[in-house]
């Protein structure tokens, strides 16, 4: 009842207060000010609790939202209290005048308008409301932005060719592809004030080296040394203003169970950063688990595993995509060189497939100074987006499924086999509490590499709709 009493003080002051300010520019002031006379006096609508802001806020579309956010001091900082927003970026068409992305919470497509500067240009990830945007074609004319779809403001970067090993790496292009985006394979920013972020990016050909940067500044700083030959960076992420990064090893001998933390200090012109390189995750097994008749098509068990890194309730987790796969062998050119990376000798691989099979979560915590993780089999009445794009943890949206995990793994075969150009969409929820998984995008066939699709969280502060 407080509850319904207060929603219903709260709009009818706000609805005063509107109609006041618009009488305030027509001729019928007089009137409302004679009617108002006996009107029963409430409190002040800015001495309302922060919880009936927060529920109003709550029930607003984007564009009041961005309305509330522009009223007051007030009213801004009741948006860090309330539900965060995320959207799916659907695919797209190099092309098209403008993106579309599916709002997960309200269950509608909203499309923006990309500015002509923006149109034709590749998006290589997205990070905290800003896309990864990459224009050009050629290693001399490339230009790298943030680009916020909202507001459509275009932050730019420094070159990519500050970046040695990009130089050196230029000749790893696929036909059709823009060359950042086959190189550049994974981007995060520390915060969602452009004037003030730190943007990270890592590389699919030189996957032990890491480059970070300032808009402001006039190149990139890279940062590698750190890690063995054997090892490798995977997902990375800012918490608690560090940057965590996952590393992975390559070595399927190495079976040590035990995580291993790092620290290194990290300069960025007059600012450090501490990196914190966090080794958890175990190679996975690799079991044949089944085979056809003739073994021309394998499954294996736990094929693979990624780590992805998400904040959850002042804490950071550590969620684990662990694959099975499935090959098609060719066994006609059994002589022949093969550059596929399998594990049946001299068999070419005509098909691969990865599917996933389940999670595994654990949050880092710091005992006695010393980092460790431990298991969980429940978060609660959150749900955790990993895979591209933003990966995070939402409470309190009603139109999502409690307790679980949404994953998004976009794979083109066509960069292996130019004969399959086929996108593997592993999409889907897992459910911690019985393991289930229930897939919901299906897998695609195309002559387009952009049709990625990634998890955005629109970063609506300040924001004007164009």
């Amino acid at each position: 009842m407080r509850m319904i009493k207060y929603m219903f003080l709260a709009y009818k002051t706000l609805a005063f207060n509107l109609l006041r300010g618009c009488c305030s520019f027509s001729k019928t002031r007089p009137l409302l000010k004679s009617s108002t006379s006996k009107m029963t006096v409430h409190a002040p609508w800015n001495q309302l609790p922060n919880d009936i802001w927060s529920s109003i806020f709550e029930r607003l579309g984007l564009e009041d939202r961005l309305r509330f956010d522009l009223v007051c001091k007030q009213w801004r900082s009741n948006i860090k209290r309330t539900p965060q927003l995320l959207w799916l970026m659907l695919p797209y068409d190099r092309n098209s005048q403008y993106l579309s992305f599916f709002d997960m919470c309200e269950g509608k497509i909203r499309k923006f308008n990309l500015p002509g500067s923006a149109q034709g240009g590749w998006f290589s990830g997205c990070s905290k409301g800003w896309l990864f945007l990459v224009t050009g074609m050629d290693v001399d004319d490339l230009r790298i932005f943030l680009f916020d779809p909202i507001s459509r403001s275009q932050i730019p970067l420094p070159p990519l060719s500050t970046i040695s090993s990009f130089k050196d790496s230029f000749t790893a292009r696929h036909p059709g592809w823009n060359p950042a985006a086959c190189i550049i394979n994974g981007v995060e920013i520390s915060s969602s004030d452009a004037s003030q972020c730190i943007v990270v990016i890592k590389f699919s050909i030189n996957n032990r080296i890491l480059a970070l940067c300032r808009p402001q500044d006039e190149r990139w700083t890279i940062v590698e040394g750190l890690l063995g030959d054997e090892y490798y960076y995977g997902n990375f992420s800012f918490f608690d203003g560090e940057l965590y990064a996952c590393i992975l090893s390559s070595d399927k001998e190495n079976n040590n169970q035990d995580p291993c933390f790092q620290t290194h200090s990290i300069t960025l012109g007059s600012q450090r950063v501490n990196l914190k390189l966090i080794s958890s995750t175990p190679p996975p097994t690799n079991l044949i688990f089944a085979a056809d008749a003739d073994e021309s098509i394998l499954y294996y068990k736990d094929s693979f595993r990624w780590p992805y890194l998400v904040e959850s309730n002042g804490q950071l987790l550590v969620v684990t995509q662990v694959y099975d796969r499935i090959m098609d062998l060719d066994d006609s050119d059994s002589d022949s060189d093969s550059d596929n990376d399998n594990d049946d000798g001299d068999r070419t691989s005509l098909f691969m497939y990865f599917q996933a099979a389940t999670f595994q979560v654990k949050k880092i915590q710091t005992i006695d100074d010393t980092l460790h993780t431990a298991v969980l089999t429940d978060v609660g009445n959150q749900s955790l987006f990993v895979g591209a794009g933003d990966c995070l943890a939402v409470k309190n949206c009603d139109k999502l499924y409690k307790n679980c995990i949404y994953f998004l793994h976009d794979m083109d075969y066509s960069l292996h086999k130019q004969d399959y150009p086929l996108i593997s969409r592993e999409a889907g929820v897992y459910y911690l509490e019985d393991g289930s998984i229930q897939r919901c995008l299906p897998s695609i066939k195309t002559q387009n590499h952009c049709l990625y699709m990634y998890w955005f969280s629109p970063n609506i502060k300040s924001r004007v709709l164009g």
